[in-house]
């Protein structure tokens, strides 16, 4: 009776070291496919957000100007009318800047970290 429980086949070992490799190759081809998945996940959400930041700035740039030509209207001088929408902004960017940097900063982190814990989340299950 063999008391070994080392298996002493010839091939044995040979058989260990090829499926050995084969699980390193599929470790490996599995952490290639979750980081494709979460680079195209970052690069859909980069270039959704790209989209929505681009289509805001031109709301704010035509709402602009047709405040500015309102308020040209109401004042009867273009200097007045487009000063005052640069005054609203100029005071918009002091109250965020003294205000709000910090609160907005934690609330973007916040949400990224979120989003990317979400998917791990979802991943994992």
């Amino acid at each position: 009776m063999n008391t070994n429980p080392v298996n002493d086949s010839p091939g044995h070992f040979d058989e260990t070291k090829k499926k050995l490799k084969q699980y390193i190759n599929q470790r490996i081809l599995l952490m290639r496919m979750q980081a494709t998945e979460k680079a195209s996940r970052l690069a859909s959400a980069l270039i959704t957000i790209t989209i929505i930041v681009i289509v805001a700035i031109f709301i704010l740039i035509f709402g602009s100007i047709a405040a500015g030509y309102w308020l040209s209207g109401l004042t009867g001088s273009y200097a007045i009318g487009f000063g005052c929408v640069a005054l609203f902004y100029f005071l918009a960017l002091l109250f965020i800047i003294f205000f709000l940097r910090k609160i907005l900063l934690n609330l973007f982190v916040d949400r990224i970290i979120k989003y990317f814990f979400k998917q791990d989340e979802h991943d994992n299950q």
